[in-house]
């Protein structure tokens, strides 16, 4: 697989971000993966999980603002 291409696509939720730090933790826990490696991917599940927070603030933000430049039309 393509990984730029499947990165274009998909858009990953609070919940992937979730699963990907509970997959990292058994994964130490099995000795598959170092406690750096570990730490690098948490690192990053941890800012993606920020970023999906932040836009989705923003859009429902946008989404109120919406309904209240409509209520002022009418």
């Amino acid at each position: 697989m393509d990984n730029e291409k499947y990165l274009e696509k998909k858009r990953m939720s609070a919940e992937d971000a979730a699963t990907i730090l509970s997959q990292t933790l058994e994964d130490v826990a099995a000795r598959r993966i170092t406690l750096r490696h570990a730490l690098a991917v948490s690192r990053v599940a941890s800012a993606l999980a920020k970023v999906i927070e932040i836009t989705d603030l923003n859009a429902r933000v946008e989404f109120l603002e919406e309904v209240l430049k409509k209520r002022k039309t009418k």
